[in-house]
């Protein structure tokens, strides 16, 4: 009977997570949905209406049409791909050394300031950022814009390299030693091309979240350095266009393909390790 109880209540916990989580979902993905399909919507005098009132694709050649709405996406797209190249480099090296470092001190200090990048509110960062460069006099521009944005990514990709590095086998690099290959060649020859997928993968993922940077970017865009999250909130403010729904769309499906690109090449990165694992 007891058996049977359990069993019971297994399912019956088992139905309400899944219930549970499809709510979860429905309530993520439902408003991006609506967005994506009244990017369709005809509207009304080139005006985004409540009322569905037709299909048509005009927003999408309207959208690529706007001038401001074109310069903040080669903006975004400048802005994300140094911040991502930086990134790159940065967060790499701060990955292997968490696990490589042969200080354990370090290595501690290092990764408490890794979760700390992650930690500090995006709002405080924009702020700090805003006041330091206007009492040291820098002008905001791409530049101020990138070091801005730049930080919270090398946390990423650090992160992402870092759980690659757990799985190297130093076995690996001993027998290079052993065969006489220098400390760089070993780096370069046996421990790069391992590190690849998951650095590709914290690449991709750096440019995602740089490009759709908008707390931050808020507070270091001027009028002639402005993003594309932050020309699509600022034009909230005066009714949105269909054009600005259907601009939202294509940076939706950037942003997905690019977590998608980043999902499969971090895969690869575990399925390579488990390999070299079976195969040890």
């Amino acid at each position: 009977m007891s058996v049977r109880m359990d069993g019971r209540q297994k399912r019956i916990t088992d139905a309400g997570l899944t219930l549970w989580f499809g709510l979860a979902i429905l309530f993520l993905f439902a408003p991006l949905a609506i967005s994506m399909i009244y990017s369709f919507n005809l509207g009304v005098v080139g005006k985004q209406t409540s009322n569905f009132t037709g299909w048509t694709l005009e927003w999408y050649p309207a959208a690529w049409n706007d001038l401001a709405l074109r310069r903040s996406v080669q903006t975004s797209l400048y802005v994300a791909f140094w911040a991502a190249l930086i990134a790159l480099g940065m967060g790499a090296s701060l990955g292997y050394a968490l696990v490589r470092h042969p200080s354990p001190q370090v290595r501690k200090w290092l990764s408490g300031l890794t979760y700390i990048l992650l930690i500090v509110p995006e709002v405080v960062i924009g702020v700090s950022l805003l006041l330091f460069y206007a009492v040291t006099g820098i002008p905001l521009g791409a530049a101020t814009l990138i070091a801005g944005i730049t930080p919270a990514a090398i946390a990423v990709t650090a992160l992402i390299v870092r759980a690659r590095a757990l799985t190297l086998d130093p076995k690996l690099e001993e027998a290079a030693a052993d065969l006489g290959s220098t400390r760089l060649k070993t780096l370069w020859f046996i421990v790069l091309p391992q590190l690849l997928p998951a650095i590709l993968a914290g690449g991709l993922m750096s440019y995602a979240f740089c490009f759709d940077n908008l707390v931050v970017a808020a507070f270091l865009t001027t009028p002639t350095v402005n993003t594309l999250p932050v020309y699509l909130y600022g034009s909230l403010q005066y009714g949105p266009a269909p054009s600005v729904y259907a601009a939202a769309t294509v940076v939706f499906l950037f942003t997905v393909t690019l977590l998608g690109l980043a999902a499969l090449c971090f895969q690869l990165s575990r399925s390579s390790g488990r390999a070299r694992s079976g195969g040890g």
